[in-house]
């Protein structure tokens, strides 16, 4: 345990050291020592103690540490760095953090934190251990300091991954659906993924570290074609959302028609039907306008269908995570399936919990909702599925990961229930301004790191670790889906007639096509 620097001062729950080390970073661990507990402090600032002169810089052609030489000056006097640590406190697992509220006495040895000190109060789990997902490391680190959260609070009590364009966000959920289907989580997942970057998840039943005696994680890739939802199972609100606009008497011939109809398997022939009855006589236009409403709208949105239903227990099950592609998906389609296969989920889950009849899930499950901002404003058809299990569902144990790069057109009542949080690159304003207001544990100098991130560099805060850190997403055993395109690369294999090809996407132009595709 070797000391890297002395207390200068202090005042409220920060302090000031000395130190030589050049290497030491914002955000990096280090700690004093008080009644022989390891208090716990983050960097938040660090500058030089002494500067040059602007006379020794005033010719870049000379190096300065020529002139101090010359002028017999000590060269250390430039060396050193005065930092600023802010007081996090000694971890204790009944109570969590405790902040002594006692700054270290000037002179007193600050050290730097042993990647056993961070293991043990840092993070919750340790790496490899039941319910941990190792989601990377320790940003402020040369050597791999593993990032490790706690896979049972992420469930329950849900969580966001926010970061501007680019910035690597899909590639990390990627690592984190890994970790949950490692046997050591063997997690029930549902990815909802509007732009079918997801299946390269796919590749996981082919590794070994998905595998363990008597286990095998499996991923199902669920196409357009393959999802239907039945149109009885639709509530009457989102009904009605599909129908644009109804006057008040449609709406009320529809809701009789409906309540009449409720817990039977119509179809959309029975609507029409009943609605017919309804009418008063064979020329009733209100009758007629809603029937044409149902033949139109929902006859048209591809998902419904009069008797196909997709099974809970064909997609959720331990050890699976299912992808649902939505990429060929309306927007419509896209709100409507989300809310009908979320409500489903919840209520099958509250169904087993307190023993009632209908569709049951006897076990978690966690869902990832991709472009999150799309169905969880005020204005989509989901909104209140969302705000219903974030607020609700962690009793039931329905667990929701969004996934945004608009987290300000996400409703902030909603986004406040994630409690732990992986926020990415944010250059956006109100981008910054909505997760300052969203998310309590993060303080104004972490926030302020967030434009300055890179790809695959992350904040993460909540519930599911100690103590907010910032980590680099570990590499992923999978391929990535999300990838951009090498355009330059793409364009030199086409005019050179190679046509183009990838592991996941080929394309090839026959060389007759393409002469008179350049001619034209």
């Amino acid at each position: 345990m070797k000391a890297i620097g002395l207390v200068k001062s202090g005042e409220g729950l920060e302090f000031k050291f000395v130190t030589p080390d050049d290497k030491l970073r914002n955000g990096e661990f280090v700690y004093y020592i008080y009644n022989d507990r390891k208090v716990i402090c983050r960097v938040v600032k660090k500058s030089p103690l002494r500067l040059y002169p602007d006379i020794y810089l005033s010719k870049p052609s000379i190096d300065p540490e020529r002139i101090i030489k010359i002028m017999g000056i000590n060269k250390t006097e430039f060396e050193l760095f005065e930092v600023t640590a802010s007081i996090i406190g000694y971890y204790d697992r009944n109570l969590g953090f405790v902040n002594p509220r006692v700054i270290p006495k000037p002179g007193q040895k600050v050290y730097l934190a042993e990647e056993e000190v961070i293991s043990e109060t840092l993070f919750k789990k340790k790496l490899g251990e039941v319910g941990s997902i190792h989601i990377g490391y320790l940003l402020n680190r040369d050597d791999d300091v593993p990032a490790v959260l706690e896979t049972s609070s992420i469930v329950s009590e849900h969580m966001c991954i926010l970061a501007s364009t680019g910035s690597g966000k899909s590639y990390l959920a990627g690592v984190l659906v890994e970790e949950l289907l490692k046997p050591h989580n063997s997690a029930s997942v549902l990815i909802l993924d509007p732009h079918g970057e997801y299946h390269t998840l796919k590749e996981i039943e082919g590794l070994d570290e998905f595998r363990d005696e008597g286990y095998s994680a499996r991923v199902k890739i669920l196409e357009k074609d393959e999802i239907k939802i039945r149109l009885s199972e639709l509530e009457y609100d989102e009904l009605l959302n599909i129908l644009p606009n109804l006057t008040d008497k449609m709406e009320a011939i529809l809701n009789s028609v409906y309540r009449e109809l409720e817990g039977t398997k119509f179809t959309s022939n029975d609507l029409i039907d009943a609605i017919q009855r309804r009418a008063e006589d064979e020329r009733d236009v209100t009758a007629r306008a809603l029937s044409w409403r149902i033949r139109r709208y929902i006859e048209n949105v591809e998902i419904i269908d009069d008797y196909i239903h997709i099974s809970l227990k064909d997609i959720l099950r331990p050890g699976m995570a299912t992808v649902i592609q939505m990429s060929d998906m309306g927007d419509l389609d896209q709100q409507l399936l989300t809310s009908v296969i979320l409500k489903r989920i919840l209520n099958a889950r509250i169904n087993a919990e307190k023993g009632l009849s209908g569709e049951k899930i006897e076990y978690p499950v966690f869902v990832i909702v991709e472009e999150a901002h799309r169905f969880a404003s005020r204005d989509s058809k989901s909104f209140e599925v969302l705000k219903t299990i974030l607020s609700e569902g962690r009793k039931f144990g329905v667990g929701v990961c969004l996934i945004s790069q608009r987290p300000s057109k996400i409703d902030s009542d909603i986004l406040s229930q994630c409690m732990t949080q992986i926020i990415m690159r944010i250059v956006n304003p109100a981008d910054q301004d909505n997760i300052r207001d969203s998310v309590e544990s993060i303080g104004k100098d972490l926030i302020s790191e967030l434009p300055g991130l890179t790809k695959g560099q992350a904040l993460v805060a909540g519930v599911a670790l100690n103590t907010p850190v910032l980590i680099r997403a570990r590499k992923r055993l999978t391929s990535h889906g999300g990838a951009s395109k090498n355009a330059p690369e793409i364009w030199r294999r086409y005019s050179q007639g190679h046509g183009y090809s990838e592991k996941t996407e080929e394309i090839r132009i026959p060389a007759k096509q393409r002469r008179l595709f350049w001619e034209e």
